[in-house]
């Protein structure tokens, strides 16, 4: 075991150079077509939206009640469908689904519909198969106004929603998979989980920084290497990753391409860095704009503190003990602690989005294939 482990550091150290050099190619800001249009280095062309943040959160603070009980399933479920854009006419307070962050909420309803469909009206469930097949268009996502062109703001957080959106909807939704197609959503899936973690799409994704820990693979945002979006990022490929589990279905290997473990186990040593053994607080250990260095608990941007962002169980979920990424004196990142009420934690679905639906679960992986020729003779 010990020199499997020697083996994959050696790995992770190679991809690590690899992957720095390729980032440094793609640093060129991105090509901007238009005032609400852009390509990144990747050549993805992104449409933006200044509006949306206030609807979103509106609707995921009442999909996460129901999952605490505080609110009536079906009646939330039906209320959320009704304010969908193609839904609900112009104007109508909080109307949603084509403005930034609406494939937060967009996930959150499809987790909610999934455990309620047996609760629901065939006309709920048909209209839940509508409201999601819309919702996975790739033209129906949006990106704020700033992320990828502010080089400290990046878009990896809006990525990541969608990918846990597509593999939720791909593993309950047979309905919507039919109408899609599973490879449009293969395919979907794929792309935003790289997008999600590369680290070689300038400044929309993720970056192999300098830090005070050496480098490291770090999310950018609110003008820091911010320790709390890198958590969440963790936390949104677990629900991607229990979809499937969930239903009994493998995961795709996809989701083993060594770039994206790397960059996954390599964001978990770095939260780790930078925060107390006990999880009390992160050290003063994050870059930020200037190149100073300035407290990584960043509670007033992202409201949030390490007992609150439990990456570990993806981190115990993908890696187990093989990378040794829970050192004895070292926070694992797995408590979610429920006495804390600061900032947009009071939000009930981001209580369900971190604790309650972010567990801890056997993956099963899709099986190699074994081709076997036949020889002559």
């Amino acid at each position: 075991m010990k020199r499997k482990v020697k083996t994959m550091k050696k790995i992770i150290v190679v991809l690590a150079l690899v992957l720095f050099a390729a980032g440094a190619i793609a640093q060129q800001a991105d090509v901007v077509l238009a005032d609400n249009i852009s390509i990144d280095p990747l050549g993805n062309q992104w449409v933006r939206a200044d509006v949306g943040a206030g609807e979103a959160n509106y609707w995921i603070d009442q999909l996460g009640a129901i999952a605490m009980g505080k609110m009536d399933g079906p009646a939330t479920i039906q209320y959320t469908l009704d304010h969908y854009y193609t839904m609900a006419p112009e104007g109508v307070a909080y109307r949603w689904g084509n403005g930034w962050l609406s494939k937060f909420v967009a996930n959150l309803l499809a987790v909610r519909g999934y455990e309620l469909r047996e609760q629901l009206t065939t006309e709920q469930n048909g209209q839940l198969n509508d409201v999601l097949t819309d919702a996975v268009r790739d033209d129906t996502f949006r990106l704020d106004t700033m992320c990828g062109v502010d080089w400290w703001n990046g878009c990896s957080e809006d990525f990541v929603s969608f990918l846990a959106l597509i593999a939720r909807v791909k593993n309950f939704y047979p309905e919507v998979v039919t109408r899609v197609g599973v490879d449009e959503l293969n395919r979907l899936e794929q792309k935003y989980l790289f997008l999600t973690f590369s680290t070689v799409n300038g400044y929309y994704s993720l970056r192999y920084d300098t830090t005070e820990d050496g480098p490291h693979v770090v999310m950018r945002n609110h003008g820091v290497h911010n320790a709390v979006y890198s958590g969440l990022l963790l936390i949104y490929l677990n629900h991607a990753l229990e979809s499937y589990s969930r239903v009994g279905n493998p995961v795709p290997n996809y989701y083993k391409n060594p770039t994206i473990l790397f960059a996954v186990a390599d964001m978990f040593r770095w939260l780790q860095s930078v925060s107390t053994s006990d999880g009390l607080s992160y050290l003063v250990a994050c870059r930020k704009v200037g190149g100073g260095v300035v407290s990584c608990s960043d509670q007033y941007t992202a409201n949030a503190i390490p007992q609150i962002v439990p990456a570990g169980r993806l981190i115990a979920n993908l890696f187990g003990d093989s990378l040794n990424v829970f050192p004895e004196g070292k926070y694992q990142y797995r408590v979610f602690d429920t006495t804390y009420t600061g900032g947009n934690i009071q939000n009930c679905g981001r209580q369900s989005d971190y604790n309650l639906d972010n567990k801890e679960f056997q993956i099963k992986w899709t099986p190699n294939i074994v081709r076997r020729h036949l020889g002559r003779g």
